[in-house]
């Protein structure tokens, strides 16, 4: 299996950006690190006192850091926290193989697809408890405009499309 992993999203024509990497707190080690390697192809590169990191390539997106805390308190959703961890799947065929994986080896189960205007995705709890990803690179953001076109005007999918002003007057200007 080939796998992009990192930030989902059709960014072959724009410069490189994106979060380096990440670097989840989590109670115990488990099996997330096993479905890091065998399902995302992270390989584990420096273990340092309650910290393993993991890297599957060198651009953005491509390390991963377990850091384990023992009984902390869990997190909050609110403003400055992360819902989820997205990683990318080359397409649905690529996205599919991760599933079976997840499935059959790891007895996970998986959301149904999810489409979100620029990507499909799927998602599941991983053993530590952090809401994963799994995001396709299609059908990517020339899907409702012309690719040398891209960020010259606010495109939004359908459901924020009743928020545009709002939404316009709060981002900033693409001029």
């Amino acid at each position: 299996m080939e796998s992009a992993n990192g930030a989902a999203g059709d960014v072959s024509a724009l410069t490189p950006s994106g979060l380096q990497g990440v670097t989840l707190d989590v109670r115990e080690e488990d099996m997330t690190a096993d479905i890091l390697q065998d399902v995302f192809g992270f390989t584990p590169v420096a273990r340092r006192e309650r910290s393993v990191r993991f890297v599957a390539h060198d651009g953005a997106g491509g390390s991963l850091t377990l850091r384990t805390v023992g009984k902390a308190s869990r997190g909050r959703l609110g403003g400055g926290t992360i819902r989820h961890v997205a990683f990318r799947a080359l397409d649905e065929a690529d996205r599919s193989v991760m599933v079976q994986k997840l499935r059959s080896v790891y007895d996970i189960s998986v959301s149904a697809p999810i489409e979100r205007t620029y990507l499909t995705a799927v998602s599941f709890r991983a053993p530590c408890g952090v809401l994963f990803e799994i995001a396709t690179d299609g059908p990517g953001f020339a899907v409702d405009e012309p690719a040398e076109r891209l960020g010259e005007r606010l495109m939004l999918p359908g459901f924020l499309e009743e928020r545009r002003q709002e939404l316009q007057m709060i981002l900033p200007s693409l001029d």
